[in-house]
């Protein structure tokens, strides 16, 4: 195989184009990724909030923790006045 300049300019321009392909097709797929966390952490956090919603709602303490901290937590409405 001769290496001339044009088949030199041709191997440039071909691995060029696959890099660039390889690096478009990364870029998609991490952006893919990304927006496919945040979509499920925001709907772990609206879990999350219905489910305390739900169990407040029957005017039981809940306890939470994170840690070794706890607290008991309690809907207002239900405290006797």
């Amino acid at each position: 195989m001769v290496f001339t300049l044009k088949n030199i300019l041709k191997l440039i321009l071909f691995l060029w184009v696959v890099f660039s392909v390889v690096y478009i097709c990364n870029n998609i797929w991490t952006n893919y990724k990304n927006v496919q966390l945040v979509e499920a952490y925001n709907q772990g956090k609206a879990d999350t909030i219905n489910l305390l919603i739900q169990e407040a709602e029957k005017c039981d303490e809940i306890p939470v923790f994170s840690g070794d901290k706890e607290i008991q937590l309690i809907e207002t409405s239900c405290l006797e006045e």
